[in-house]
């Protein structure tokens, strides 16, 4: 028998990791437009720093979800 909260917790992880993916599309198409402005280099770089660590988080929550797995 499969239990309902942990299929429910891996359907959770992979929504939560596109919606991830949606929040990554925006900060880059911000980044882009600080990245016009040279007086927002460090906006940049902290934008750069926060899609990074979004695909991290994804990864993490991509390998929850594998572990979920039966």
């Amino acid at each position: 028998m499969v239990d309902k909260q942990i299929l429910k917790l891996s359907k959770l992880c992979e929504h939560w990791a596109n919606h991830n993916e949606t929040h990554k599309e925006s900060f880059i198409k911000w980044r882009d437009i600080a990245r016009e402005r040279r007086n927002l280099l460090p906006v940049v770089e902290k934008l750069d720093k926060a899609i990074e660590m979004m695909d991290k988080c994804t990864e993490f929550l991509l390998s929850a979800r594998k572990d979920l797995e039966i």
